[in-house]
């Protein structure tokens, strides 16, 4: 049990500062949190954990030979994600909004989905990076004899590590008064969220190129 356990502190060495890099998933929270309010916030982080024990539980159960096999279902994977990420990206840049006090502000808001649970997890979804990342790290630490109450407990442990800090990312951007000092400029954060959407679409599509 003691040798199964070890990689499996490998993955976690790996996972905890990669969770911690800003991306699609840190853009989409904070921007739900100060466009919508705590509570989509939190739907958002939820969507986006979601998402990210989704992953984690396929590439356990063998999404790295899925993907070793067939050469397409990256391509499509990154594809999807591109032209999602670039299509939120491209409606917050073109979409005027228009004055609005934050606590109040509609689910419906532009810029995705109205669920912003959905929103998370479509975000998260059509994110490649994180198929590459479960499947490169699961690959090696998981071997045939690995206990599966092991792995059942490392993805447990993966979506709980991702709900706690997304919504701490919510809470905190809530509680700092940062949605005070921001709601007057809530229309240049609309443009900066979606240069960053925009941004990581182009970047994936570069990717895509050079493969």
């Amino acid at each position: 049990m003691m040798q199964s356990l070890f990689p499996i502190l490998g993955v976690f060495a790996v996972f905890s500062p990669a969770l911690m890099l800003p991306g699609p998933d840190f853009v989409a929270v904070v921007r739900n949190t100060i466009g919508r309010g705590t509570r989509a916030g939190v739907l958002t982080a939820l969507g986006v954990s979601i998402g990210i024990t989704f992953y984690a539980a396929l590439s356990a159960i063998g999404l790295s030979t899925l993907t070793s096999r067939f050469d397409w279902f990256e391509v499509v994977i990154r594809t999807g994600g591109a032209l999602f990420l670039g299509y939120l990206g491209l409606r917050l840049l073109l979409t005027r909004s228009p004055v609005r006090h934050i606590e109040a502000e509609p689910v419906n808001a532009p810029g995705g989905p109205r669920n912003p649970l959905l929103l998370g997890l479509l975000v998260n979804l059509t994110n490649p990076k994180a198929i590459v990342f479960f499947a490169s790290i699961f690959g090696s630490a998981f071997k045939p004899e690995t206990p599966p109450i092991i792995i059942a407990a490392v993805i447990a442990i993966v979506g709980t590590c991702a709900m706690a800090w997304f919504s701490t990312i919510s809470l905190v951007t809530a509680s700092t008064g940062l949605l005070v000092r921001l709601e007057d400029h809530q229309h240049w954060i609309e443009r900066l969220a979606g240069m960053a959407f925009l941004g990581f679409a182009l970047k994936i599509a570069y990717d895509l190129l050079l493969a």
